[in-house]
């Protein structure tokens, strides 16, 4: 935005979002994994859209190494990137009940997208505590700092790796601690109206005190 408006320099603001209502009336927080098996159960909530990129798992061969057990996609059963893989399955968009109930039983969520404006789930899943994968990609270490897994979202190869590492962290009793980056979440809306009408004072002041310097 400013490269574009250069005027704007100055008078551009940044108020983070917290987690969607539904998931914080929840109060679900995850401390650990509650699944004994060795392969992964993933959970990937995105639409179909081509910067999504779930045309990355077309590429999947040899399915059987690759630790998973499960991979959730919130994506049409007829839209399925890889049908031969037979751990990948397509459930159509949920409802936030149902968002919650993979929340509650996937041993972490798994982000692709090659672009985001925000990336809501990294926030919830953030917010619940769980392990994360996700693209090696500006907008994702702006949110998850140091504490996610990362990989080269045009890369199978680099996908695999990260998913391996993941398996490997969980059976050694690794869980992630999101707390240095959700200091810097507002906790609800309340904190985000704040925050507006803190920018908002703060417009109005620099006008008020630009009409005493004109005078």
């Amino acid at each position: 935005l400013i490269s574009c408006y250069p005027e704007v320099v100055g008078r551009v603001y940044i108020v983070p979002q917290p987690a969607p209502n539904w998931l914080l009336r929840s109060n679900l927080k995850r401390t650990k994994s509650n699944r004994s098996s060795l392969g992964l159960k993933l959970f990937y909530p995105a639409a179909h859209y081509p910067h999504k990129n779930h045309h990355l798992l077309s590429a999947i061969t040899h399915s059987n190494l690759w630790f998973m057990s499960e991979l959730v996609l919130t994506i049409p059963k007829e839209l399925n990137p890889n049908p031969e893989v037979n751990w990948i399955k397509c459930v159509g968009a949920l409802d936030p009940s149902s968002v919650l109930d993979m929340y509650k039983n996937t041993d972490g969520l798994l982000f692709l997208s090659f672009t985001e404006s925000l990336g809501f789930p990294l926030i919830e899943a953030m917010w619940v505590g769980l392990p994360i994968i996700c693209p090696e990609l500006p907008y994702a270490r702006t949110l998850c700092g140091n504490i996610a897994i990362y990989f080269n979202p045009a890369d199978i190869n680099s996908l695999s790796s990260a998913i391996t590492e993941l398996n490997q962290r969980k059976q050694n009793g690794w869980w992630p601690d999101w707390s240095t980056q959700l200091a810097a979440i507002p906790k609800d809306w309340d904190v985000v109206a704040d925050m507006m009408l803190a920018v908002a004072c703060q417009a109005k002041f620099r006008q008020y005190a630009g009409e005493i310097i004109n005078d």
